[in-house]
């Protein structure tokens, strides 16, 4: 997940993981389409990307400038962001949602999928999705997620403080919310709107608010998720500076996939993949993938 645990560290990561959120939240205009073209033209396969737990695909602009340019790039984003409207129930509503979109978008397949985080349990659901609708799935990309979303984050009424504190990080701002504030949702608004600029404080108070909604609603329908067998390639991107190991994580997926996973290891922690040098590494290995013969 985007947020698997407070850990120390380095202070200049850390502040350019900020920055770049903010860049992302300033160059997307904060556009909540349900399918946000990241990158349009080329005539090469397009890669359709599934949103972390915060529910909005800007994090991936962080990918066009390693992808090879003839590859349409674009950015699927959950309900309830743009407006009010019910929230998929489970992981098999949201997959066929987003599989609906994406043969909206792309008619005819193969179709190529790429989630980091939760997004690659999302693009897992959506290529199990594909595969039973007949479709083909020329890859499917995860980027350090594991089959099963930890309970780190909990969706549990008393932890509203951080799913309020996880919106804020999120989106570059500094987590100051703590575990006994009495009303975490208006000390988000009085830190957003105490920040003008940073790409938030122009939103209106329900906007706002719908963030934790639908990030509390993508953590229980994640954790609920029971992934099936997919049959299309995988390649597998491991964030090697964390506690689990490349192969702990691979073994996670055995049963979920039918061939062997290609496996790229990213010397980062998990949340800092999209951050410059491990994203151009990502960026690398899906030119190469997608360019290679189906």
């Amino acid at each position: 997940m985007d947020r698997s645990g407070v850990s120390a560290l380095p202070a200049a990561r850390e502040f350019a993981w900020a920055r770049q959120r903010r860049a992302d939240l300033r160059a997307a205009g904060g556009v909540l389409d349900p399918v946000l073209t990241l990158r349009a033209g080329g005539d090469g396969p397009a890669l359709f990307c599934a949103p972390p737990l915060v529910g909005a695909s800007w994090c991936y602009l962080a990918l066009l400038p390693h992808l090879a340019p003839e590859h349409p790039v674009h950015g699927l984003q959950s309900r309830g962001l743009r407006r009010p409207e019910p929230l998929p129930v489970d992981m098999a509503e949201l997959a066929r949602d987003f599989a609906d979109r994406i043969r909206i978008t792309q008619p005819h397949g193969p179709y190529h999928l790429f989630g980091w985080s939760n997004g690659g349990n999302t693009a897992h659901a959506i290529a199990e999705e594909l595969e039973r609708r007949g479709h083909e799935v020329g890859l499917l990309a995860i980027a350090d997620a594991t089959p099963h979303l930890p309970h780190t984050l909990s969706v549990a009424d008393d932890n509203l403080w951080l799913l309020c504190d996880f919106v804020l990080r999120e989106f570059g701002y500094q987590p100051v919310i703590e575990p006994d504030d009495p009303d975490p949702v208006a000390r988000l608004l009085e830190v957003v709107r105490a920040r003008p600029g940073l790409g938030l404080h122009e939103w209106p108070d329900r906007q706002l608010l719908a963030l934790p909604r639908v990030i509390r609603n993508n953590v229980a329908v994640a954790q609920r998720h029971r992934p099936g067998r997919v049959r299309c390639p995988v390649l597998f991107f491991a964030a090697t500076a964390g506690p689990r190991t490349t192969g702990s994580k691979l073994a996670s997926w055995a049963e979920h996939v039918s061939r062997p996973i290609d496996v790229v290891e990213v010397d980062c922690e998990h949340e800092h993949m999209l951050l410059p040098e491990p994203v151009a590494r990502i960026g690398a290995a899906l030119t190469a993938h997608l360019a290679a013969p189906s």
